[in-house]
């Protein structure tokens, strides 16, 4: 005698078929690959930027040597590339893949994410700048070391990158929530939620940009 299966087991095997063919026909699209290839630049931009935050964070200390001097250049350096390429990707993200900006725009928590972002990047600036400034500065004086870094230096550039890399530490929970719509408010105007992370980079930006320009070693 053959056996039928009951009415919600057959309606279980019909949905679990359209979901297997729904999942085949998006792998087979070109965009797959290419959205593929971008969400794996994101990620990797973020270990990038979190592995350079780390090796500035041992590095920095008052007296360092040359040869950590140099390093640091280049985590700073890496460090640069990560944000550009994590703003390239993030961008591509938002608008042509993933599940697009008309839902990321009314997602609270996507803005919470670049704030975050923002205050990271523009944190990043005092560092930044420091570091320019005693890497041209040993390069116009290649055969005499350069003044060691004070211990004043050392200490406000620790803080800043632990700022740093705390924020980045809140990133992957803060994603984690809005790729599940978290919050999700359909009333929400985009320009609502982009005005935290814009004042965020701008008006940090310029003060840690303004304070590195002004700092003043202790006599």
């Amino acid at each position: 005698m053959m056996m039928v299966p009951p009415p919600e087991a057959a309606t279980t095997l019909i949905t679990a078929a359209e979901a297997a063919t729904v999942l085949i026909t998006d792998a087979d699209t070109p965009n797959a690959i290419a959205a593929a290839f971008v969400a794996y630049g994101h990620y990797f931009a973020i270990l990038l930027s979190v592995a350079s935050l780390t090796v500035e964070r041992l590095l920095v200390k008052p007296s360092m040597n040359m040869a950590e001097e140099q390093t640091l250049v280049i985590a700073d350096t890496a460090y640069g590339v990560a944000g550009l390429l994590l703003a390239v990707t993030g961008y591509l993200r938002a608008t042509s893949f993933g599940k697009g900006w008309e839902f990321y725009s009314h997602e609270p928590i996507f803005w919470v994410k670049l704030t975050l972002l923002s205050v990271a990047g523009a944190a990043s600036f005092f560092p930044t700048v420091k570091i320019i400034q005693r890497s041209v500065a040993q390069r116009q004086t290649p055969d005499v070391p350069i003044a060691p870094m004070s211990e004043k230096l050392a200490a406000r550039m620790t803080s800043i990158i632990n700022a740093e890399l705390l924020a980045f530490a809140s990133i992957p929970l803060s994603a984690t929530l809005m790729a599940r719509g978290v919050g999700y408010a359909e009333w929400l105007p985009w320009q609502v939620g982009a005005a935290p992370p814009a004042l965020a980079l701008v008006g940090l930006g310029y003060k840690y940009i303004k304070e590195a320009l002004d700092w003043v070693e202790d006599e």
